[in-house]
């Protein structure tokens, strides 16, 4: 069987030795491609080696790539019996553009693989602190990543891009292509307990059935948790049922509820029993939905982030997923994620300074306090 990291190791050769016997590219290429795009360490130094050249105006051949790469890396890591393997695999027609192109593909892909585990890390420092704005700081930084990477992606294919990412704040640039960012995330997962998933479903319920006692709650609930997300399934029922109600403006008591679970039930196949339902109404009563929600909701950004995550990985690494379906997934689940993140409180306590603050975004980082927030302004 045929492997993706063999088909990427050929398109670098054939991109650096095609760029060796047609300089006269290089200007385009560069445009595209970037040092992360390649797999291979040792491209990489060649591509960085060849930049270097090409912006010293100095001739871009075999014999002056292998004294430059000598000087850079010394003679041992310079390799440069290598540089024959390049040229090797050039075809006949030397122009670097068409492997160039597969080259950013697989770059692109990885990238947006790698970016999952900055998600995954946000997701779980929002719900152990129970706060919003640093976990939607990350993700505007996971959007941007993914937008600039689609943008060298469609200029490789000669498409033209929607959005102008040369013009996002340099601080939000230089975030995106952090490599520490997301070394230091993936430290943080590595430390830290994965979800439990029946606390998870607990939490759910307790939220479900504080609703009933709380009616008016329900309708904003719903805004931000979508019943399909729901990982208890039984009490998803009771969720969807306390939904209908709400909507049509019935009263919620317990004979309405219980009936109409019970019709829902045969829809979805599960429910809780009454006697389960009753009890739980009965001992969240003198809860209030707003501590639950923000457990639920805390616990649904790390599923969601897990998932979405997973999902990106597995597309990125199959050859058959289009990069546009890629791409429009990747900023679906950044959307997703914002959104549900509004079910958390924008900061608990006193903000502290971190070096991202310099980011800014006039939707989150307003400049007077909203009523439902005490941290005052951010600083322009």
């Amino acid at each position: 069987m045929i492997r993706t990291d063999d088909v990427a190791h050929l398109a670098e050769q054939a991109t650096l030795g095609g760029l060796l016997l047609a300089p006269q590219h290089f200007g385009q290429v560069n445009a595209w491609v970037r040092g992360q795009d390649f797999a291979d360490p040792w491209h990489r130094q060649v591509w960085v080696t060849l930049r270097e050249l090409h912006t010293a105006g100095a001739q871009m051949t075999p014999e002056v790539l292998a004294r430059a790469l000598v000087d850079r890396v010394g003679p041992r890591l310079a390799e440069i019996v290598r540089i024959h393997d390049l040229l090797a695999v050039v075809p006949k027609d030397p122009d670097p553009r068409p492997p160039a192109r597969t080259v950013v593909d697989f770059g692109v892909r990885r990238e947006i693989a790698a970016q999952g585990v900055l998600l995954e890390a946000a997701a779980l420092s929002a719900a152990a602190h129970l706060e919003a704005r640093p976990f939607r700081v990350s993700v505007r930084i996971v959007g941007a990543a993914y937008l600039i990477a689609g943008e060298r992606w469609l200029d490789a294919h000669g498409s033209p891009p929607e959005v102008g990412t040369d013009q996002f704040p340099t601080g939000l640039r230089a975030a995106a292509s952090d490599l520490e960012l997301r070394r230091a995330a993936d430290k943080y997962l590595s430390q830290s307990p994965a979800l439990d998933p029946a606390r998870a479903k607990a939490n759910e319920k307790r939220l479900i059935a504080c609703l009933a006692s709380h009616p008016t709650a329900i309708t904003p609930t719903q805004a931000w948790l979508p019943a399909e997300r729901l990982t208890n399934r039984p009490w998803r029922t009771v969720y969807l049922a306390l939904g209908e109600l709400a909507d049509a403006g019935h009263a919620v008591d317990s004979v309405s509820l219980a009936t109409t679970v019970l019709r829902l039930s045969r829809q979805t196949g599960t429910a809780p029993d009454l006697g389960e339902i009753l009890t739980a109404v009965g001992d969240e009563s003198p809860s209030l939905p707003g501590h639950l929600r923000q457990l639920v909701a805390a616990d649904q950004l790390r599923l969601l982030a897990r998932t979405g995550a997973q999902a990106l990985r597995e597309g990125a690494a199959n050859p058959t997923t289009r990069m546009p379906d890629l791409l429009d997934t990747a900023g679906e689940l950044v959307q997703d994620l914002s959104a549900l993140s509004t079910a958390l409180p924008d900061v608990i306590g006193r903000r502290n300074s971190t070096t991202l603050s310099i980011v800014r975004n006039r939707g989150i980082d307003t400049d007077q306090p909203a009523a439902d927030r005490h941290d005052g302004p951010v600083a322009g």
